[in-house]
C-alpha cells in the first residue's frame, strides 16, 4: 500500500513537484499574496488538466476504474 503513494520514476515525481507548485501557486493567489497574470493562470488550468487527463486516463483493457 505505502508503494502506491511513493512516487515510482521520474514522471510521478515531476507530476507530485508540479501540482504541489499549482496549488501552491493558487493558494497564494487566492490569498491575495501573489499576483498572477491570466496567461499564467490559463497555462497552469492547462498543466493541471493535463495532468489529470494522464493520471487517470483509462488504460487499455480496462472497462472501469478500480
Amino acid at each position: 500500500m505505502v508503494k502506491k503513494l511513493v512516487p515510482q520514476n521520474f514522471n510521478d515525481s515531476l507530476c507530485l513537484v508540479l501540482v504541489m507548485v499549482i496549488i501552491a501557486l493558487w493558494i497564494l493567489a487566492g490569498m491575495k499574496l501573489l499576483e498572477l497574470p491570466a496567461e499564467v493562470t490559463g497555462a497552469l488550468i492547462v498543466t493541471w488538466t493535463l495532468l489529470v487527463q494522464f493520471y487517470f486516463r483509462k488504460k487499455s483493457g480496462d472497462s472501469a476504474p478500480k
